[in-house]
This record gives C-alpha cells, sequence and structure tokens, in this order.
C-alpha cells in the first residue's frame, strides 16, 4: 500500500527539525560564554532570570502544539478553511496569554523578584532587574514566533523555522558581542540583543503568515475574533500540553535542588551531563517536533494506519540516532570531559554516570518519549499528561529523594530516571498497542 509520506518527504521534515536544534545548542553555548565575561554579579542576575524564562521557552511551544495537532489534522483533511481560523485561534490564544503574563509580571515585578530570589545581594538583584525587565518585553515576540513555528511544521515546512531561529541566534549572538564587548551595556545588552532576536524571529513568521500566497496564513483582523469552537479545539490539546511542560521544569528544579546537596564532584559531574544529554538528545528533540505533524495529517486525512505506521517508524529513527550521539559521545568520552577541565575524581563520576546514560538511553528513551508526541497528534494529551506526571512525581522526585537517602548519591539520581522512564513506558506502551489513541477525535 502506498504510504501517505515518501521517504523524501520525511527528509524534508526532519533534516531542518535537526539542523535547527544543533544550531539553537551551538549558538546558545557561545551566548553562554559571552555572558560570562561579565562581573560575577551580572552572571549571577541573568542565571537566575534564566530560570524563569525557561518556564516560558518550553511552555509557549506547548501550548502551541494544540494548535499544531488541531492545524495539521485539518491539513491532512484538505480543509483550508478551517485550518486557517485554527491559526488566527492560535494567534489569540498564544499572544493574549503572553501579555497576561507580561502585564502583571512588569506591575509586580520588584516583588516577584523577591519572592522568587529572596534577599540576595543588592548587585545581583539590580542585575537581575534590569535583564527581568528586558525579557518580559520579549514575551509577546517569542509567542508570535511559536505560532509562526508551530503552523509552519504542522503543514511539513520545517525548513522556514530552521531559517526563522538561525537567523535570530545569529541575531543574538552578534547582538552580544556588539552591546557586551563594545559598548560594555553587559546585562542590558544581553537582554536587548534577546529581545532584538525574538523580535526579528517572530517579524520573519508573521510576514510568512501575512502574505496572500501563505495557504492557511493570516487573512485579516477577522481571522483573530474568538470562535469557541474552535479555541476549545486548540486547548484541548494545548491545556494538557502546557501542564505537561510545568511539571517537568518544576520536577526538573526540586531533583536540582537535591543535587545541590550532595558533594561538589557529584553536583559537577551531574552539570556536566546534563549538558552532554542535551547533545546526545538533539536528533530525537526533532523527530518530536516531526511527530506532530506526520501523524496528525495521517489522522485528519483518515488514515490510521498510517499513523500507526509512521510511529514505529520515528521510534525506530529514534533508537537509530541515539546509538550513534550517544554511542559516539562515549567513544570519545575522555576527549570530551577534558574539555570541563575537570578533576580525576569529577571525571571519574562524570564517566560513570555517562557509561550508565547510554545503556538506558539506547534502550528506553524512545519507548518512554518519542511515542508520547505521536500520541498528542492523535489528541491523546489529557492521557499524556497523566503519564508524565506520574512518571515525573513517583519516579523521579519520589524515587530521587529515597535513593539518595539510601547513601547511592548522584547515582541514585540517575537511577530515579530510570523509574521515570519505566513509568512512562507502562502507561504510553499499552495504549499505543491497544489502538486507543486512533479513537480519539480532534476536529
Amino acid at each position: 500500500m502506498e504510504r501517505m509520506f515518501t521517504r523524501a518527504d520525511l527528509r524534508r521534515m526532519l533534516v531542518p527539525l535537526m539542523i535547527e536544534q544543533a544550531l539553537a545548542m551551538t549558538i546558545g553555548m557561545a551566548d553562554t560564554v559571552m555572558v560570562a565575561s561579565c562581573s560575577e554579579a551580572a552572571v549571577s542576575g541573568v542565571s537566575l532570570i534564566d530560570s524563569v524564562n525557561a518556564v516560558f521557552l518550553w511552555l509557549f511551544p506547548a501550548l502551541a502544539t494544540g494548535g499544531g495537532v488541531v492545524l495539521a489534522q485539518y491539513v491532512g483533511r484538505g480543509e483550508e478553511q478551517n485550518a486557517r481560523r485554527s491559526v488566527g485561534q492560535l494567534t489569540l490564544l498564544l499572544f493574549g496569554f503572553s501579555l497576561a503574563v507580561s502585564v502583571p509580571f512588569l506591575l509586580f515585578r520588584d516583588a516577584l523578584l523577591r519572592l522568587l530570589f529572596g534577599q540576595i545581594e543588592a548587585s545581583v538583584m539590580a542585575c537581575a532587574r534590569t535583564y527581568f525587565t528586558v525579557s518580559i518585553f520579549s514575551y509577546p515576540f517569542l509567542a508570535l514566533y511559536n505560532v509562526g513555528a508551530a503552523v509552519f511544521r504542522a503543514q511539513g515546512n520545517s525548513r522556514l523555522s530552521m531559517t526563522a531561529s538561525t537567523a535570530a541566534n545569529v541575531l543574538n549572538l552578534i547582538g552580544n558581542a556588539v552591546l557586551i564587548y563594545g559598548f560594555g551595556l553587559e546585562v542590558l545588552g544581553a537582554g536587548l540583543a534577546t529581545l532584538a532576536a525574538r523580535v526579528l524571529g517572530a517579524a520573519i513568521m508573521m510576514i510568512r503568515l501575512l502574505r496572500p500566497e501563505c495557504r492557511v496564513g493570516l487573512r485579516s483582523l477577522g481571522d483573530l475574533r474568538p470562535q469557541r469552537e474552535m479555541f476549545g479545539r486548540i486547548l484541548r490539546v494545548g491545556i494538557p500540553s502546557g501542564l505537561e511542560s510545568a511539571a517537568f521544569n518544576i520536577g526538573k528544579l526540586l531533583v536540582a535542588s537535591l543535587v545541590s546537596t550532595l558533594a561538589t564532584s557529584a553536583i559537577t559531574a551531574n552539570a556536566v551531563m546534563n549538558t552532554l544529554q542535551s547533545i546526545i538528545l538533539i536528533p530525537t528533540s526533532a523527530i518530536h517536533l516531526a511527530a506532530v505533524p506526520i501523524v496528525g495529517q495521517c489522522l485528519g486525512a483518515g488514515r490510521p494506519q498510517d499513523a500507526r505506521y509512521y510511529t514505529k517508524w520515528l521510534v525506530g529513527l529514534a533508537y537509530l540516532c541515539l546509538l550513534v550521539t550517544a554511542g559516539g559521545t562515549l567513544l570519545f568520552s575522555h576527549p570530551i570531559l577534558s574539555l570541563f577541565r575537570l578533576t580525576p575524581e569529577t571525571a571519574a563520576v562524570a564517566l560513570r554516570l555517562l557509561r550508565f546514560y547510554f545503556c538506558i538511553v539506547v534502550t528506553l528513551y524512545p519507548l518512554a518519549f518519542t511515542i508520547t508526541p505521536c500520541l498528542r497528534a492523535a489528541g491523546d494529551a489529557r492521557f499524556c499528561l497523566i503519564g508524565a506526571m506520574t512518571g515525573m512525581w513517583l519516579g523521579r522526585i519520589l524515587c530521587s529523594h529515597l535513593f539518595v537517602s539510601f547513601g547511592w548519591g548522584i547515582m541514585g539520581v540517575w537511577l530515579a530516571i530510570v523509574a521515570d522512564w519505566l513509568i512512562r513506558i507502562a502507561f504510553y506502551l499499552p495504549r499505543f498497542c491497544s489502538g486507543a489513541w486512533l479513537q480519539k477525535r480532534v476536529i
């Protein structure tokens, strides 16, 4: 039987997404190095606010997932008018949400900073206040960028999001170099560079959405009028996805708090492993983004068997990519770890964690995480939320505290990750095999 997507179609979706994720990681590291050249107070202030910004870097794409799923299914069904309506409602949702966050944050900025970070040094608080203020102004532009990214990816056009993301990240890098090194603006310069990058990313996306030749773009302000039924369809997927993202980030903060009580060598080794993990998972991040248009369009076209086939195909591709990235990292572990200038004790802990991570990521990760966006693309977002919350709170958080109390140290924290992943697999794999997710209706 002829499948809905050819291998060339899949390559056109996946390769730009992988490049986008890799460039964002590389430029993000360079960005961090530039900010680190400022004073210690500046670095501390930016680091504190970045922990707040990270919530929105995850939350906006998670909310946009709802619109992406709805749009992908309409595209698969060939209903362009309804697809355009969903774009308008997604724009209204994310931009409205960004304003609902930004305005109170600006009005109660100082009180919020004191609540979050307590009595930090005055110099650190001043830097945090400056960076936070500029960051708040960037939230609406970040929301609009995510609208465009979700819309074009849902149509299978991942090249545009790659182009916009790359342009924005390069501008951020250049802006940091000019404003921090050239004009000596330190924290303000870093914030303005980020703001300019997000304005550019949003502008590229909105200009493309407003073009007459864009099949499912925005035609007029009338597209932004609230439409209860369409809004509800987006929220049925977007809200569980947003809650899942929020729970994941809160869980990570709680685990990080636990890690901070361990020995310095364990804390440092854990930080190194978090960096290596982000690099190892770059291809799978792209696969998860591609799952929404691939599976969503199949179901919109009334081809559930194709949706099942491509889910298996994506899981298999994730296994292959992880064998390459995790295996390559382990194979060259000694020269890679030497880049971090670790003490022999810390390097030994990091190598032990890397070997352990290789064993679990190439066996468990795709079943725990790659199935999830495929279920979500079918509209099974609430079930995904339940599985993720159970895995995070019973597996990662509870077990990490329990294992550390046993005296297992940092290895106990990483063993808890296995508990988290096994719980997710216990939810998602039977759900996929049963076909219950294919019975969900989004449109």
